[in-house]
């Protein structure tokens, strides 16, 4: 057996292992990316924003600033249904939705809301099936008090 070849089983069986790990399908699902004041990969729709730290200094998230306050995101989806987690920081008062249109067709075919929260936690919901297509992710807001949200992930369930 050559030297090389330990090397190469090992390196195929982590490629293997890292093929087989959910993918975000919302571009930037951290917010980590700004370009300035906004948001690079999310689109505001209304209201106003700000780049804020989460539980880290160098881990951003974004508020959602007074109400209403509507950002969007499009997804290709290659599967029959969606896995999603929202990981936030929420007051009361503050009503905060994750929305999702699982085909683009501009109706939205799920509401998802995110309760209040003291400190930051995380809460997964499972779509039902559909058809493959290219959707949109909504983050909304209504309602008086803070909100911030870390993260909105959408992968293949």
């Amino acid at each position: 057996m050559r030297r090389s070849t330990p090397f190469i089983l090992a390196a195929a069986a982590f490629l293997s292992t890292a093929a087989t790990c959910e993918t975000d399908l919302v571009e930037d699902a951290g917010f980590q990316l700004w370009c300035g004041d906004r948001l690079c990969a999310w689109d505001l729709e209304e209201g106003e924003i700000q780049k804020v730290s989460t539980w880290h200094n160098n881990d951003y998230g974004v508020e959602l600033v007074g109400a209403p306050v509507s950002l969007s995101s499009p997804f290709a989806r290659t599967a029959s249904s969606l896995r999603v987690e929202v990981v936030s920081d929420v007051e009361r008062g503050a009503m905060v939705t994750v929305e999702i249109d699982q085909d683009g067709d501009g109706v939205i075919d799920w509401v998802l809301p995110v309760s209040p929260s003291d400190g930051f936690v995380s809460r997964v919901w499972e779509s039902q099936p559909g058809a493959d297509a290219t959707g949109v992710v909504y983050l909304r807001k209504a309602g008086p008090g803070r909100a911030v949200v870390a993260r909105i992930r959408v992968s293949r369930s």
